[in-house]
């Protein structure tokens, strides 16, 4: 069985039902004329895309990665998961700080300039979507109290 087959099915299948959920969402046209449906339904056409691709075309050798990559990837996913948990509670620009720190210590990157990064990374954000693009973002109800 070919890893690239099943890779390319799997984020076929993801981004169909990404598409699908995305007509789901309901939001009056005046509020944002493009939309918060805009970006899932990019995100679904790009992974779609990418798994037509990989099923299609996939490479005649693959090798799987070792042990320490897979620890470093569940890692990367549970930063992930921990992330959106803790997202609403202590808002966007801890939590993006936070997981950006991890994932760069994840994958060895020196203390000092991995939290640097990470606050630069969190801070430059918040200012593209606040500031630039006045999208309201999480603070987080630990500092609303």
């Amino acid at each position: 069985m070919n890893v690239d087959r099943v890779t390319g099915g799997v984020l076929l299948l993801a981004g169909i039902a990404a598409g699908l959920e995305a007509t789901t969402y309901d939001v009056a046209f005046m509020t944002d004329p493009v939309g918060p449906k805009a970006l899932p339904y990019l995100v679904s056409v790009t992974v779609v895309l990418g798994g037509l691709a990989t099923l299609l075309r996939p490479r005649s050798s693959v090798s799987l990665p070792g042990r320490p990559a897979v620890v470093r990837m569940a890692g990367a996913v549970l930063a992930f998961v921990v992330y959106a948990l803790v997202l609403p509670f202590i808002g966007f620009f801890t939590a993006t700080t936070m997981v950006v720190a991890a994932l760069a210590l994840l994958y060895r990157g020196p203390a000092g300039p991995s939290l640097a990064a990470a606050l630069g990374l969190s801070a430059m954000l918040w200012l593209l979507f606040v500031a630039l693009l006045s999208l309201p973002l999480p603070i987080g109800d630990l500092w609303i109290r």
